[in-house]
């Protein structure tokens, strides 16, 4: 296994920012929050560190409640005026935000480096991401469209017609995470104003310059006015949104934890929660154990395992384990773990070393109850090696918590029932693999899992949204994706009309 030294790339410093961007920034260096319309400074800051090597990187500022509060009351007021706006107009302002990362692609590419730890190729593919996303933004306009209903198909309604239309809610509450800062960020932000929402955004603490370049981009495309971009602890500014009586939705990405006390504290809103998981790959005897190895290995691997739709159990067949595990090894040997400014990396940093020690642990317990380590097993800093363990008990934390990070747990099964068991029993339902050739098992399993998605002879991945996802059970509820994410943001009314 190869690893690339942070040392030997110099410095880590944020690129220098273009003119276009200075209004971002205070003269000393300190970037601002943006709130409908105009570039803040409130004196108070905390640091950003780059996961690269621990370093601060830069200073945000860091609100408290009552600018929170402020930031929502004005959103509220500014209602009126989006609404008006025809949707197919407000479609074509979102476009401009994807001309602006176009023309920023390098920038916003670097940034994603720097400050969240992503591989180069990573933080490419999250801005072609973003940018394809929004020129589709029009997809999304055909759930907007409005329903008619005669009364003539039952009786005593013979003389009515009823329209249900769907409506913006109001303001949308947009908390973003880390892993892929600028795409969910995006998609959130841009479902809710194209729905007719005005909306606050929080990005992650760890990754907040990112949302200081979405905030220049919806300023450029002309919706700064209903568009607030604010930072500061979660539990200050994030229980202030997530609380205020004029939200009226709250998106959410992150984990199980946060989203239970979101659910808590939220009261009568409307909520599209997309919370942890812990997919399993399900490798039947008739899989192409190759094939199957190569997408295990980067499914589990992509951004350090760091995603809420990672491979994080491979449930194996016995009497295939050995073979399977093999694979894996050889595939993991072309991964390069270090530096992510070097375009050889493949596995980068976790966010901090908190995040480091926790999957750390959670190997060690897996160890002690009996499994064999197999590959990998270092760490340093933020940087954990590609792991690989087997016959991981199914009591073990490394089958049962969300692992977020680049290990790859091996649990044998003697059936495909056991199989089953195994990838139902914990709490999360997000998304899972099944690997294999007849048809007939494949559906069994697919339509036995607990899960909101299930992909069959590859990875989960949730790519542009083309179908949509969400979970089950404790992966939260709600489902994103082109022509979905507007229904969570959206209400729906009826208006009966009485005719001679």
């Amino acid at each position: 296994m190869q690893v690339i030294n942070v040392n030997l790339l110099g410095p880590v410093m944020l690129p220098e920012l273009p003119r276009e961007f200075h209004d971002t920034m205070t003269k000393f260096g300190v970037f601002r929050v943006f709130i409908t319309g105009s570039w803040v400074d409130f004196g108070n800051y905390m640091p950003v560190k780059s996961p690269i090597n621990g370093e601060v990187i830069a200073q945000v500022n860091k609100l408290g409640a009552e600018y929170v509060n402020s930031a929502i009351e004005r959103l509220h007021y500014s209602w009126l005026s989006l609404k008006v706006i025809p949707a197919h107009k407000r479609a074509d302002m979102l476009i401009k935000v994807a001309d602006f990362i176009e023309e920023y692609k390098q920038l916003f590419r670097d940034v994603l480096v720097i400050e969240g730890g992503k591989p180069i190729d990573e933080a490419e593919g999250e801005v072609e991401s973003a940018i394809t996303r929004l020129r589709m933004i029009h997809q999304d306009l055909g759930r907007l469209l409005n329903v008619g209903i005669p009364g003539e198909y039952s009786a005593g309604t013979e003389n009515k017609y009823a329209i249900v239309v769907r409506e913006p809610i109001g303001v949308v509450a947009a908390i973003a995470p880390f892993n892929y800062p600028l795409f969910t960020s995006i998609v959130k932000i841009a479902t809710a104003l194209l729905a007719g929402n005005p909306v606050i955004f929080k990005p992650s603490s760890y990754t907040p310059i990112t949302g200081v370049l979405i905030a220049k981009a919806i300023e450029y495309a002309g919706l700064g006015n209903y568009f607030a971009m604010i930072t500061g602890p979660g539990a200050t500014v994030g229980d202030a949104m997530i609380t205020h009586p004029l939200v009226r939705a709250i998106t959410l990405t992150g984990s199980t934890e946060t989203g239970l006390r979101v659910m808590r504290m939220a009261g009568l809103k409307k909520l599209q929660l997309e919370l942890g998981g812990k997919a399993p790959a399900i490798v039947l005897e008739d899989a192409d154990l190759k094939d199957a190895a190569r997408k295990i290995v980067i499914g589990s691997l992509r951004l350090s395992g760091q995603r809420c739709d990672a491979i994080s159990r491979v449930i194996a067949m016995s009497s295939i384990a050995d073979e399977l595990i093999n694979y894996i090894i050889k595939e993991m040997n072309g991964w390069v773990v270090g530096d992510p400014r070097d375009p050889k990396v493949k596995v980068g940093p976790l966010i901090d070393t908190n995040a480091v020690e926790r999957v750390h642990s959670m190997v060690d317990d897996a160890l002690m109850k009996g499994g064999k380590l197999m590959y990998g097993g270092k760490y340093w800093l933020t940087y954990h090696e590609p792991t690989v363990v087997d016959n991981v008990s199914r009591k073990s934390r490394l089958a049962l918590e969300e692992t977020f990070g680049p290990v790859i747990p091996i649990i044998r099964v003697m059936s495909i029932d056991e199989a089953i068991e195994v990838a139902n029993e914990v709490v999360y339902g997000l998304d899972a693999a099944v690997f294999g050739r007849d048809l007939n098992t494949l559906w069994k399993v697919a339509r036995s899992l607990e899960v909101g998605e299930v992909t069959i002879n590859d990875f989960p991945r949730h790519g542009l949204g083309l179908f949509p996802f969400g979970g089950v059970k404790e992966s939260g509820f709600g489902r994103e994706g082109v022509g979905f994410s507007v229904e969570d943001v959206t209400e729906l009314k009826t208006i009966v009309m009485t005719y001679k």
